[in-house]
């Protein structure tokens, strides 16, 4: 009998197709997992229990009765708490959304479950998604699985603190501010950032309910403990959608790479920009020369077709524009006048550094945004010539392990405690920037831990719509990993 609790998703599809086991035994095994860690950890926040057993033993009078089954046929999971689950609240951590209950699912929720996906609960984050540690006042805090005095991250901090707890095989997760791989980092999972708008954003909070545009900079990924349940799911996620069936179609490529050999790699995790904690280097250093004893043409060094000092501020400024959405007329002028202020004076009552390119944008007129962006694409077009070269880029995610909690309201004036050193709690963002400001694929892709015991991953960035690249990389990183090892206390 396998561990089921960290048995991969994949595995667990083919022993229910198998009768090796049930999906009523698999998901009666994660609900009592729930009942049994969740307390300590407050991961999943929200549930359908019933509902799950009760689809699991519809799905076993299915595989009885043969045919085709999906790929996810009988497989429970969880979702974050940000998508909309038909028999589940969504909040999305606001008070104001505590009895929003959805009439249908969110498209991406929705392909999971076509595939035979069981929806068994929502896992925890902050407000509206917009906080890099995972609380609000409707569920409390959640915690890291591997250090409960520290944060899982956010805002898909739930999501990475259910899989690293073996309470969920498999879950969905959004990024705008690295939401997927900072959680995935901190927590020592498996996450992947696609490229821009190739999953649907519908029925995710926020926008507010009933929102159909998608957020620029933002998106939606599989998070898991394995590269392979990353593959599986993206498949899943990434299809044609109604609309688009009968004028296009979306077809994401397969990876030319045949082996390890094949891929040329750039390393870039050196930069004075945001400088990284000693032990991720080494460790990183180690990974390197273990992909070259594979085969892998490993170069390091920065990237020749980047600026990083503006690459940053133009993700920071387009970042203030999408959180500024709401702002009024009177209030974007006030923020536009502040930031010019922050740009003078920030030094002398240490602001975080390029800070005042987010409130800049925050307060952005819709022209000033149509010149950033343009700006964007032509950045784009130049660092993209690196790929010309390179088959993917390794970079760190954030340059520290897991912080501790800190809930103080406003994010940005929070500080970090690394080996000693008071850092800017921004420096939670430039390395998530490129991959973000450009709409590039990035797959978070655990290597190691630090002299504390915290885990820590690497970043796996490719070009456009090279996804499925990037996961077949972080596969071979993984071999030199072994499989996922749990926290300790969550083994049994």
């Amino acid at each position: 009998m396998p561990n089921i609790a960290y048995t991969s998703a994949s595995e667990l599809a083919q022993l229910i197709k198998n009768g090796e086991l049930t999906s009523e035994e698999i998901t009666s095994h994660f609900i009592e997992r729930i009942k049994r860690y969740n307390p300590d950890i407050n991961a999943v926040i929200a549930s359908d229990f019933d509902n799950a057993l009760a689809l699991a033993k519809r799905a076993d009078e299915q595989t009885k009765a043969g045919g085709k089954l999906g790929v996810l046929h009988g497989v429970p999971m969880t979702i974050k708490d940000s998508f909309e689950v038909v028999g589940m609240p969504t909040t999305s951590g606001s008070v104001r959304l505590k009895d929003h209950h959805a009439k249908q699912n969110a498209t991406a929720v929705q392909r999971l479950i076509d595939a035979g996906a069981i929806i068994l609960g929502k896992t925890n984050l902050p407000l509206f998604a917009g906080d890099l540690q995972s609380f609000n006042d409707i569920y409390g805090v959640t915690n890291n699985p591997w250090n409960h005095s520290r944060t899982p991250g956010g805002s898909s901090g739930g999501s990475a603190a259910a899989l690293a707890a073996g309470l969920t095989p498999i879950e969905l997760g959004s990024d705008i501010a690295g939401s997927i791989r900072t959680p995935s980092h901190y927590c020592g999972v498996f996450g992947h950032k696609s490229t821009q708008d190739i999953i649907p954003f519908k029925g995710h909070i926020p926008g507010l309910p009933g929102t159909l545009s998608t957020p620029d900079l933002a998106v939606v990924g599989p998070m898991a403990r394995t590269a392979n349940d990353l593959q599986l799911m993206l498949d899943v996620l990434v299809k044609d959608g109604e609309l688009e069936s009968s004028a296009w179609q979306l077809r994401l490529p397969k990876s030319t790479k045949k082996s390890p050999k094949s891929f040329k790699v750039l390393a870039w995790i050196d930069d004075p920009l945001c400088p990284i904690e000693p032990d991720l280097a080494t460790r990183y250093k180690t990974i390197f020369d273990e992909l070259r004893s594979k085969g892998v043409t490993v170069d390091e060094g920065r990237p020749k077709h980047i600026n990083f000092v503006e690459t940053y501020e133009l993700y920071l400024n387009l970042l203030g524009s999408v959180m500024g959405l709401n702002q009024k007329d009177l209030q974007q002028q006030v923020i536009s006048y502040t930031a010019g202020f922050l740009a003078k004076l920030g030094k002398y009552i240490n602001s975080p550094p390029h800070l005042e390119h987010f409130i800049k944008g925050a307060g952005h007129s819709h022209f000033n945004w149509l010149k950033k962006n343009e700006r964007r694409e032509k950045l784009k077009a130049e660092f993209s010539q690196v790929f010309s070269e390179y088959d993917v880029i390794l970079t760190p995610v954030t340059p520290f392990t897991a912080v501790p909690h800190d809930h103080s309201p406003i994010m940005p004036l929070r500080k970090v405690l690394s080996r000693g050193k008071l850092r800017h709690y921004t420096d939670h963002f430039p390395w998530i920037s490129i991959a973000t400001v450009f709409g590039l694929p990035a797959t978070s892709v655990p290597v190691g831990k630090d002299r504390d015991g915290l885990p820590f991953n690497i970043q796996v960035i490719g070009n456009s719509f090279q996804d499925k690249t990037t996961i077949q990389f972080a596969s071979i990183i993984e071999s030199l990993q072994g499989t996922f090892e749990p926290p300790e206390t969550y083994m049994n």
